[in-house]
């Protein structure tokens, strides 16, 4: 069960537990929730993981694009090797390597931000869930921690009543 699935279920045990009339607060199965809390905090390591991962990734499609780059780089430079036997075929050489060298520099530009962005994606969409989990388990423990105070207002108000 992952993150998500656990505060899910998180959200359904506090919508439907007892609602307290007049304060607009619930009861809550405290062991439970800790059980599902400690669930949580067990799972974030692995959502941790998912983004190292994803970071990995993407240094390996830049590594790749660098070495793409170099190849090309390189046949180009070796092509102009070929052609340098006479002055107009030199210089159509050298033109074409440096077009060459030039969409291969745009080309791996645009891999490399490609890259970054794809990551960054990720690297958001795990973000929104982290901070989307970490309201949720602020918001529990908020509850739990106000079920004492709720407690004793309605042991109070019992004791009044009598």
């Amino acid at each position: 069960m992952d993150i998500l699935d656990v505060l899910n279920e998180l959200e359904e045990v506090i919508e439907e537990s007892t609602k307290l009339p007049l304060v607009g607060k619930v009861l809550v199965d405290d062991e439970l929730i800790l059980d599902m809390i400690d669930h949580i905090r067990t799972s974030l390591p692995e959502e941790m993981r998912q983004a190292k991962a994803i970071v990995l990734e993407r240094e390996k499609i830049l590594e790749e694009a660098k070495l793409e780059a170099q190849r090309i780089i390189k046949e180009a430079k070796e092509e102009i090797a070929k052609m340098a036997g006479q002055d107009e075929i030199v210089k159509q050489a050298q033109e074409q390597a440096q077009a060459i060298v030039e969409q291969t520099n745009a080309v791996a530009r645009e891999i490399k931000i490609g890259a970054y962005q794809y990551s960054d994606d990720l690297l958001k969409h795990v973000e929104e869930i982290l901070e989307k989990s970490l309201l949720q388990v602020r918001s529990g423990r908020a509850e739990l921690q106000a079920q004492p105070q709720k407690q004793a207002e309605k042991e109070q108000g019992a004791r009044e009543s009598a």
